[in-house]
């Protein structure tokens, strides 16, 4: 449990965040103690080592007396003692067999201690130097800072060591480091809980996100996730509230689309069960058996056309392999969509006006889908014919334009309130049966025609508007980009 708890924690994203920031910290920090400890510890001992060469250039030029005989060795050991109180030390001039030859202490004629044989070795090879050398005596550990030199004396190799107590460089150096430390292990706890404060503010509102997304997977489309910054998380959350906004538009759509399809489909199959138990349990009459035929007939071909209006739909709204585009010239088009639509305009006796651009144009092309622009037009003819009384006229306008074409389809029918044109695109939709010029049309429609349209017409790069007046008509505006490649070759 606990090991799980622990994953459970190292997982989380503010913690990898903290660890990684306090990690990058820790080993600046060590970088940083490091550098100073070395830069200070140079420095204090630079000035010794400064002191113990010029001692040691002095010691030289007595031994070079000493040999020109100049000074006795009387002369030089009193002189070497002096200079070892200047460094608070002893100065020793060892000879070949790492023996005190002379110095300023009693010891001649004694061995160096053992820790000095590297020293001692090295200058014998021609070579100086300086180190730290723990010595153990009978009152405690000690260290020593010795300096080395080589020297020959009367054609006799020695090393002259310089050496003095290093306990209170030691003790300088140690309050330095501490002096260090505190600082840092102050500064690196105070960035701990900076870090740790930021960490969680930076992945609390990823973790708000998490359980919104967990709440609104179980359906709860009301949850949010609260802005508390104008930042890129503040743009984020702001972001996740509308993505969970549209969400919970598209969820009432959905509900309403199959509550309108349920209804939709119900209607006539409860007209079906109907007619066909009362033809059954002989209820209606034999004779007019092909009355009720004729409208289970009807019935079930407005089914079929719900159906088929359902699944082109559906296809065009996910683009599923709907447009087959290529540059069309739309006067061509448009004559030829009326000309199927003549019988039913006749049959209603309506008039029919088609305004056409000047007939010595070399064609207006348009990057269309032939079958598409068809059912568009279809669409909205029978959507006029439906609206508009025996008598009435019908207008079919196209204009060009330098980069766009506008097709105009007016009517003079009933026409619409302000609140229906706020809805015609909807899906299901339809206007008041009341004002419709027939009510077998009002029965047959399926409110998908103009939905289906809005979305034909913007998968064509397209734009529709309406406009509409009561007792005036309605006008369906149409706008669709030219080919202007085909317009440069039809003007050459």
């Amino acid at each position: 449990m606990f090991k799980r708890w622990v994953m459970g924690k190292y997982n989380s994203l503010y913690i990898k965040i903290f660890l990684s920031f306090l990690a990058t910290c820790v080993l600046f920090f060590i970088a940083l103690f490091v550098f100073w400890n070395s830069y200070f510890t140079d420095l204090f001992y630079k000035d010794k080592i400064e002191l113990l060469e010029k001692r040691n250039t002095e010691i030289i030029r007595l031994l070079d007396s000493v040999q020109d005989g100049t000074i006795s060795t009387r002369e030089l050991k009193y002189t070497v003692r002096i200079l070892a109180r200047s460094i608070n030390g002893q100065v020793w001039l060892v000879d070949d067999k790492g023996n005190i030859a002379n110095g300023s202490s009693d010891s001649e004629g004694r061995a160096i201690p053992k820790q000095m044989d590297t020293l001692f070795i090295d200058g014998l090879h021609g070579r100086s130097g300086h180190s730290m050398i723990s010595l153990e005596t009978p009152d405690g550990k000690r260290n020593l800072f010795a300096y080395y030199a080589p020297y020959q004396l009367n054609e006799q190799p020695m090393v002259i060591i310089l050496h003095f107590p290093a306990g209170d460089i030691s003790e300088v150096i140690s309050a330095v480091r501490l002096n260090l430390w505190l600082p840092l292990l102050f500064s690196l706890i105070a960035v701990g809980i900076i870090l740790f404060v930021v960490s969680r503010k930076l992945a609390g509102p990823l973790q708000q996100m998490n359980r919104a997304a967990l709440e609104l997977a179980h359906g709860d489309f009301k949850t949010r996730v609260p802005v508390n910054s104008q930042d890129e998380l503040g743009q984020l959350a702001r972001s996740f509230n509308f993505m969970v906004e549209q969400l919970e538009e598209w969820e009432e759509t959905r509900q309403e689309f199959l509550a309108n399809v349920s209804h939709e489909l119900r209607s006539p199959l409860t007209s079906l069960r109907g007619f066909i138990v009362a033809m059954n349990d002989h209820i209606i009459p034999q004779e007019k058996y092909p009355h009720y035929l004729h409208i289970c007939d009807q019935e079930v071909q407005r089914l079929q056309r719900l159906v088929t209006d359902l699944l082109d739909l559906a296809q065009i709204q996910n683009g599923v392999d709907v447009f087959r585009l290529r540059p069309v010239d739309i006067i061509e088009l448009v004559e030829d969509s009326l000309e199927l639509l003549k019988p039913a305009i006749v049959e209603k006796n309506i008039s029919l006006h088609l305004i056409l651009p000047d007939e010595n144009t070399d064609g207006c092309f348009v990057q269309l889908d032939p079958d598409r622009f068809a059912q568009i037009i279809r669409n909205l003819m029978y959507n006029s014919l439906k609206f508009t009384p025996e008598g009435g006229t019908l207008t079919v306008a196209l204009e060009e334009h330098e980069k766009e074409v506008h097709l105009y389809i007016r009517d003079t029918g009933t026409g619409m309130t302000e609140s229906e044109l706020s809805r015609i695109w909807d899906r299901f939709y339809k206007a008041d049966e009341a004002r419709t010029s027939d009510s077998d049309d009002a029965i047959s429609g399926t409110g998908l025609g103009l939905t289906i349209v809005k979305h034909l017409v913007t998968g064509m790069k397209g734009k529709v508007s309406v406009r509409s007046r009561i007792g005036e008509g309605t006008e369906f505006h149409i706008v669709f980009p030219r080919n202007l490649e085909m317009f440069t070759k039809s003007s050459q």
